[in-house]
């Protein structure tokens, strides 16, 4: 008893700095469009943080409008570059208030020469130097990318696929087939997700789990005045003055910390439990298992591909489409009839693709945060396009990210670049590209609210004071947490019960 206790008035003291951080970045990570709007000027963040040579996904991708402009997109939102001048223009116009909301995921100029662009919350055209929002009648609009096939406009969506007419602006938005030999699984990462933010339930789930953060809240603020009441007495005391009203605060604390922590903790193991699972080390254990998808939950729906799929592109020669999605690469025909998966999979970290480019007739050019590939889906074919060695498959567990972070791409001419998440842009070849990131750009680009909450909640915000330890605080938090919770438990009922 006498180490139980020591254990949960000191270990819970040094877990309320954390609990209190991983409750309300998590409250605000449940509710991204409400805070969208929302955004943390980078000057106020460490050194991570800060735009350098279009690191930190800056940029995705870019239009070459003409022989002296172009269009470049990405979580930094549209730009126009004038390569004679060397000056920037701001193409957001039109697109609600919050970095959050400017974030592209494709862009793409027609045949035709419409403008359009995918970003988290919609679709946008680019109409009169403004953006102009299309309705796509669907619950959740987030693009993922955008090409153009025989006079459409092929959208896709996490979950939908949907195809605008470019020339009668006719839409029909519908769901992939379902593959042969489907079985009705999930990823085990999407499901502790969906179970750790109470998604799984709905906006019901995530209220619930959003009162779970209050209580983590509730019982830190209570332990630590739990912890300095005697002194704050004594030193009234000492003071001649009246403690009575830090003597009621302390009864209750004393009260309603052990009953709440009491009849609340399965509810807060539960969360804590499920949340270490979602950052490394421990994610390396589920990234590449799958599970039976909960019945009567949001995961069980007749949509094979609900919040599945991630790029798409269409290959002449064979009439098909290659799409990317979060159970690896399939061929759709043409007719959006049938899909059958790849055998020889590219390489894709569990954080998804960004960068799906087609070379040639049978290459595609294949980027995620594993690195940068060239694969051929007809003959299997897979070689690292950094190493220029062949890619051999690893066998059991291994990292989720690689040594090259590829989160965008730009080719012009002769010259080629990718952007790394860490180093920014990097040159493929042996032409430099000079495209030195302008203050401009810096100044309009804060972090989003819900993306400073996410490193919080990560604990990628003590990166810079840690370094790579900083991996270790979610679960190292997260199993203290549940001693200190299972500790709390059996001095209640040993000391307080009765």
């Amino acid at each position: 008893m006498k180490f139980w206790r020591k254990y949960h008035k000191w270990a819970g003291i040094v877990l309320s700095f954390f609990l209190l951080l991983f409750s309300l970045s998590g409250i605000l990570l449940n509710h991204r469009e409400a805070i969208s709007s929302l955004s943390i000027p980078r000057s106020l963040l460490s050194s991570s943080y800060q735009y350098d040579n279009w690191n930190n996904a800056a940029l995705k991708g870019s239009i070459l409008k003409d022989s002296i402009h172009t269009i470049y997109y990405g979580n930094v939102g549209c730009w126009l570059h004038d390569s004679e001048t060397n000056t920037w223009t701001d193409l957001n116009a039109g697109i609600d208030k919050g970095i959050d909301k400017r974030k592209v995921s494709k862009a793409l100029l027609t045949t035709n020469g419409r403008l359009f662009a995918g970003t988290l919350f919609g679709l946008y055209e680019h109409i009169n130097n403004s953006w102009e929002a299309i309705d796509l009648q669907i619950d959740h609009q987030r693009i993922t990318d955008l090409i153009e096939v025989n006079n459409e406009l092929i959208i896709l969506t996490r979950s939908e696929i949907g195809r605008l007419n470019l020339i009668n602006n006719s839409l029909t938005v519908s769901t992939l087939p379902t593959p042969e030999g489907y079985q009705n699984t999930t990823s085990l990462f999407k499901t502790i997700w969906v179970l750790h933010s109470g998604e799984i339930l709905g906006t019901g789930g995530k209220l619930l789990v959003d009162f779970i953060a209050l209580i983590f809240i509730f019982l830190s603020l209570t332990g630590i005045f739990w912890f300095i009441s005697p002194s704050l007495i004594k030193k009234a005391k000492k003071k001649l003055k009246s403690a009575k009203r830090t003597k009621r605060l302390f009864r209750f604390s004393v009260k309603w910390h052990n009953k709440i922590g009491y009849y609340t903790i399965i509810l807060l193991i539960f969360t804590t439990f499920t949340g270490i699972f979602l950052r490394p080390p421990l994610l390396i254990a589920i990234a590449s298992s799958d599970v039976k998808s909960i019945p009567y939950s949001m995961l069980d729906t007749p949509n094979a591909w609900y919040d599945q799929l991630r790029g798409i592109r269409y290959n002449e020669s064979y009439d098909v489409y290659i799409v990317s999605t979060s159970k690896g690469m399939y061929a759709l025909t043409a007719d959006l009839s049938e899909m059958v998966k790849i055998p020889d999979q590219a390489p894709v970290s569990v954080m998804g693709i960004t960068i799906f480019e087609q070379k040639d007739d049978y290459n595609y050019l294949i980027g995620s945060f594993s690195g940068l590939y060239i694969w051929n889906p007809f003959s299997g074919s897979c070689y690292n396009y950094i190493s220029r060695k062949p890619y051999i498959p690893r066998a059991g567990m291994s990292r989720p990210i690689g040594a090259n972070m590829a989160s965008g791409y730009h080719k012009q001419g002769n010259t080629e670049v990718y952007f790394d998440y860490d180093k920014g842009l990097v040159n493929l070849g042996k032409d430099k590209y000079p495209l030195d990131m302008p203050e401009l750009i810096k100044s309009n680009s804060p972090l989003s609210l819900w993306n400073f909450a996410l490193e919080i909640h990560t604990g990628r915000i003590f990166q810079d004071l840690m370094g790579s330890f900083y991996i270790l605080i979610v679960p190292l938090c997260g199993l203290s947490t549940i001693v200190l919770l299972l500790s709390g438990l059996w001095i209640y009922l040993k000391k307080f019960k009765h």
